[in-house]
């Protein structure tokens, strides 16, 4: 999910960092020779504040351990989950977002379908605020695969007689899933961090790049330390970053069932 969003890097020594958004302008006027143009337009920004905070993960491995099971194995293996750790703690700051947009499609316990899907892009591209205007290209879906899985149906299950799928709904059916699917010309993209609630419904979004921004303020800093009276050494990664809404009426948060199909 950061892939799918604006994210920059910060310089070093700034503690805050502050993305302007500027609202658009009144429509240019048709002018006559000789009249002077009297009117005058004011830029109009919106600014979102953004601290980055640290986020990290360490991992213990004791020095019995690593002479067992081998040097490489387990210190490679420490170092591939650590990294994993820290990136889904990323991609779940960004899913939490998508609870705060303020157009939800489906609703809990309903399946999504293409008419949802087509609404919200619908929505997305129309002229809906005086200062954002339609969301700009390119769009995405970040959806749990139960919700794609939902999608897919919709477009494949003509019913009962399997050999009235052609066009689009044999290809569907044939190439599951290869991850690169649009529609709508959207992208569809599997966030594999979204999670069910309680009810078995999940949140995803379909949303511009800018909606939503991040700021990093490092790259990933390993750390490694000896620990002697532990017999043990520790590794660690560790980056700061903040992340937030930048333009509400370019995102739709998607709400629906993502109950186990089988």
């Amino acid at each position: 999910d950061p892939d799918l969003i604006e994210s920059e890097r910060i310089p070093t020594g700034v503690k805050q960092w502050d993305i302007s958004t500027y609202a658009r302008l009144t429509d240019a006027q048709a002018l006559t020779e000789g009249v002077d143009l009297t009117s005058v337009q004011q830029l109009s920004t919106n600014t979102l504040q953004l601290t980055p905070a640290e986020h990290g993960i360490l991992v213990t491995l004791s020095n019995r351990l690593v002479r067992r099971q081998g040097d490489s194995s387990v210190i490679s293996v420490a170092g591939r989950q650590i990294g994993s750790s820290l990136r889904r703690r990323m991609a779940k700051d960004v899913i939490a977002l998508y609870d705060g947009f303020s157009k939800s499609i489906v609703g809990a316990s309903s399946a999504m379908d293409i008419t949802h899907f087509r609404g919200a892009a619908a929505y997305l591209l129309t002229d809906n605020n005086t200062s954002f205007g339609p969301a700009p290209m390119p769009l995405h879906a970040a959806l749990h695969i139960e919700q794609i899985s939902d999608i897919i149906a919709d477009l494949t299950d003509p019913g009962t007689v399997a050999s009235s799928r052609f066009g689009l709904s044999a290809d569907m059916v044939q190439r599951w899933w290869r991850g690169s699917d649009r529609l709508y010309g959207i992208p569809i993209f599997h966030s594999g961090n979204i999670s069910r609630d309680s009810g078995d419904d999940a949140k995803g979004a379909i949303f511009a790049s800018g909606a939503l921004y991040m700021v990093i303020a490092n790259d990933a800093d390993v750390t490694e330390e000896d620990d002697n009276s532990l017999r043990a050494r520790e590794y660690g990664i560790f980056q700061e970053w903040a992340e937030g809404e930048r333009a509400d009426p370019h995102g739709v948060e998607v709400f629906s069932d993502a109950a186990t199909t089988v």
